[in-house]
């Protein structure tokens, strides 16, 4: 029974103060609402995956080196000039790739990692 009892003072207190009771209906409305508005934009930009155009088309190609403990290395340009020559199942190909750089000019060097796209990377993969 206290809580029912907390529940009747803090009511009271609010009607006797309003205040206050303004003052935490909008403190509480800002609160809720920010995380709302941030949790939206959190979804779309991180937690929902990107769509693609023909999105049950696309398959991807990965080989592993486990010789030097790579269980997701990136294919060469030989190599992948290869799959293309070779495989006659797959329409078109948009391949990416990483690569670190020095970047050098704005202070100290620093090594970066960027990505790397093929020619036909945004056609494959509906980004026009």
């Amino acid at each position: 029974m206290s809580f029912v009892r907390d529940l009747r003072v803090a009511a009271y207190s609010l009607i006797r103060t309003p205040g206050l009771a303004t003052a935490v209906v909008l403190t509480l409305s800002l609160g809720i609402g920010a995380n709302a508005a941030i949790f939206t934009l959190v979804r779309g930009v991180l937690l929902k995956p990107l769509v693609n155009r023909d999105e049950d088309r696309l398959i991807y190609i990965r080989q592993s080196a486990p010789g030097i403990g790579d269980e997701n290395a990136t294919f060469s340009v030989p190599e992948i000039q290869d799959l293309r020559a070779s495989v006659k199942t797959v329409s078109a190909f948009g391949d990416f790739s990483t690569m670190d750089f020095t970047m050098i000019g704005l202070g100290q060097p620093r090594s970066i990692r960027g990505g790397v796209v093929g020619g036909t990377y945004f056609d494959v993969m509906g980004d026009d």
